[in-house]
């Protein structure tokens, strides 16, 4: 039945004569739930994001030739170090999750042996440091009890930049929630609204996820979703034998753009036939028709922008099922 529901919500968009979701002309009365709510309350809760915000940060991309060697390089490694190594993390009293720390007030202390420091913190309503890690990740207790009273008043003043449930992705590390906090002399003068959805498509799916979940919860269902949707808006399917192979999708114009268009490219097979090729060439046509903030961008460690996707896609006479290649 939940299946059911969620082709249902489908319904609209194939059923749209311009094949443009963002303006939903919709030509038949359903009685669930369908997509062009969902996309509404979509929009309004991805309206505002760090890139609205400040445009001091993340000024660069991740280019799409950056992408595809990191597929062939990255494609088969699991990655077992923690995406939270040699940055600050941050634990949220209360809720679930952490945040890696990128942008650390501890950059603003003068003794070098804390700057060289990984803090941890915690977090209800205001940030408190409760360890130092050198590079050993051995603790330094003994530097935290030598700070002075106001000393960590005095770090916190400037911006404070962190992304909440880190996670590798062909050897970047990423996330689609980023904040920034500005402090003055402690006091937090105002923090920017984070997005906490990869995709339209993993908004739209998180009904049956539980509450509270972390953004990377959602990703596979929503690559699901977007393959039944490619599915139901194609008569194109796997006449002989199944088939499958890799794609790229990303934006055709810069993140911060508000007409981002999208496009995809084969990264495997090397030499698909032709009945792959014709697969291939109507699940790109169907992406390209996507509408503008389909997909959020990814916030790399490294202060860029990433708007790739890495989707294995498997097609038989039964379907369509997309998988994205998140660790």
């Amino acid at each position: 039945m939940r299946k059911k529901l969620k082709l249902s919500m489908l319904v609209p968009l194939i059923l749209c004569a311009s094949n443009v979701y963002g303006q939903f002309i919709i030509q038949k009365e359903l009685s669930l739930d369908n997509l062009s709510k969902s996309w509404a309350e979509y929009q309004q809760d991805t309206k505002y994001s760090l890139t609205n915000f400040s445009r001091r940060y993340f000024t660069d991309t991740v280019s799409v030739m950056e992408m595809k060697e990191a597929f062939y390089k990255n494609k088969d490694v699991k990655f077992t170090k923690s995406p939270y190594a040699g940055l600050d993390s941050v634990k949220r009293i209360g809720t679930i999750g952490e945040s890696v720390m990128i942008l650390s007030p501890l950059r603003n202390h003068p003794k070098k042996e804390i700057r060289d420091c990984r803090g941890v913190w915690n977090r209800l309503g205001s940030f408190s440091l409760v360890d130092l890690l050198d590079k050993n990740g051995v603790s330094q207790q003994t530097l935290i009890k030598k700070m002075k009273d106001g000393e960590l008043k005095k770090m916190m003043n400037g911006e404070i930049i962190s992304l909440r449930a880190p996670r590798w992705y062909m050897g970047y590390v990423v996330s689609p929630a980023a904040c920034m906090e500005v402090y003055v002399d402690g006091e937090l003068l105002s923090r920017s609204p984070s997005v906490n959805y990869s995709d339209f498509f993993a908004y739209a799916n998180h009904y049956s996820m539980v509450l509270d979940g972390e953004w990377y919860h959602n990703v596979s269902g929503g690559a699901r979703l977007l393959g039944a949707l490619q599915g139901m808006n194609t008569m194109v399917h796997a006449r002989t034998s199944e088939k499958t192979f890799s794609v790229l999708l990303y934006a055709k114009a810069y993140p911060r753009s508000k007409k981002a268009t999208y496009t995809i490219e084969l990264l495997l097979p090397d030499n698909p036939d032709r009945e792959t090729d014709a697969l291939f060439a109507s699940l790109k046509s169907f992406v390209e028709s996507l509408p503008s903030g389909s997909f959020a961008p990814y916030y790399t460690t490294d202060f860029r922008l990433m708007t790739g996707r890495y989707y294995k896609v498997t097609v038989n006479q039964c379907g369509w099922l997309i998988e994205d290649y998140l660790q």
